[in-house]
């Protein structure tokens, strides 16, 4: 029956909570600054310094790997909107559906402008491809074609494919001379936007999850209520770890298309400058969970601790019982057995709220370290 009344139970979320947000956009911005000011955003290699003779047709192989990676991003970033949607749909007040609409509005307006500057290839608008060499992309990229961008030609029996560079990719892309490379920049512009997308719905389902019922609701209500929200916390937080480590699967997959192609003298340092650039990529990432789940995760612990004394505190002093009552009644009633940790940490158990903060940041480093420890192992000795 508690189940019942308790899914009547509207969740309500004051608007400051949103702010945690600002904390992604803000290290979205930070990233976009330090790597075209502080990094190398130009990898001063020509192609010919890197790339083999008669080794076009391998292409192929690098090209299969994106597609599928890209794919592999794509369902996740939908498996994560989707999970938003749940959070949001269920038992909200109205305030907090519109807030939570405005961040994700925000979000995807911001990511999308970024989206847009893809259309410019001059060396003067910074993109990550630029730090794999001066134009290595361009050329590698260069030795494929695209069955979407070529017509047919028919001269007598014979029907010849030929080059189409007028006919539209996707909005601002089109065919061009070089299909394959606009494909991949058409790749890099919507996964710029999905990747937008994903961490949005994914920080916004966890704030959601702080969404709580009024004070003057039942404490059994407001318990099982807060223990759905930390269940619902952790799917996001695992999702996280998923978007994570598929988006660094997509980086790493058009980071090594130029590899059949590169000559064997400069094939390891090569392979040591993605390794190092991936490893940047990944701790900005894990940045980005930490900054945008680590204060819900915080927040949620520190609330079970306060639903936990609020049960497990005595009662206030009833008023003194008449003195007609009888005599007995008046002996003193034996003190209350002190709140320790063991109390607290029982109680929280059998409600379904253990996780404290120590285990909050525990799942956190728990998702992202396998990441980074795997990055971190490609440093090489000085």
């Amino acid at each position: 029956m508690t189940t019942r009344v308790s899914t009547a139970i509207i969740r309500d979320l004051h608007w400051t909570r949103f702010l945690i947000l600002l904390g992604p956009i803000l290290l979205y911005y930070l990233n976009g600054a330090i790597v075209p000011n502080l990094g190398v955003p130009l990898l001063d290699i020509p192609p010919e310094a890197l790339l083999t003779d008669g080794a076009g047709y391998t292409e192929a192989i690098g090209r299969n790997r994106v597609l599928g990676a890209f794919l592999f991003f794509t369902t996740v970033v939908l498996v994560a909107t989707l999970a938003f949607y749940g959070e949001w749909n269920r038992a909200l007040s109205p305030e907090a559906r519109r807030n939570a609409l405005i961040g994700l509005v925000a979000v995807l307006v911001i990511v999308s402008l970024t989206m847009i500057e893809h259309r410019d290839r001059s060396l003067e608008v910074w993109r990550i491809y630029h730090q794999m060499g001066n134009g290595v992309i361009e050329a590698v990229l260069a030795q494929g074609d695209l069955r979407y961008c070529q017509q047919a030609v028919t001269a007598g029996s014979v029907t010849e494919f030929v080059p189409r560079p007028d006919k539209r990719f996707f909005l601002f892309w089109r065919c061009t001379d070089n299909p394959v490379f606009e494909l991949f920049r058409l790749i890099l512009g919507v996964t710029t936007f999905l990747s937008g997308l994903g961490v949005a719905a994914l920080v916004l389902g966890m704030i959601l999850s702080l969404a709580r019922p009024h004070a003057d609701v039942d404490l059994e209500i407001r318990a099982l209520e807060h223990g759905r929200n930390q269940r619902a916390a952790k799917r996001f937080l695992y999702l996280s770890g998923l978007m994570l480590s598929t988006g660094m699967f997509l980086s790493l997959s058009w980071m090594q298309w130029p590899y059949p192609m590169i000559d064997a003298k400069a094939f390891p340092a090569y392979k040591e400058v993605i390794s190092a650039v991936l490893f940047y990529n990944g701790v900005f990432y894990t940045l980005l969970i930490v900054t945008g789940f680590g204060p819900v995760m915080m927040l949620n612990a520190r609330y079970s601790e306060d639903l936990a004394m609020e049960a497990l505190q005595p009662a206030p002093d009833t008023q003194a019982r008449p003195a007609a009552q009888d005599a007995s009644a008046a002996e003193p009633s034996p003190p209350p057995a002190p709140i320790t940790v063991r109390l607290l940490d029982d109680w929280k158990q059998a409600h379904g709220l253990r996780i404290s903060m120590t285990e909050a940041i525990q799942a956190l480093v728990a998702t992202t370290s396998p990441l980074l420890t795997a990055f971190a192992g490609g440093f090489a000795p000085l």
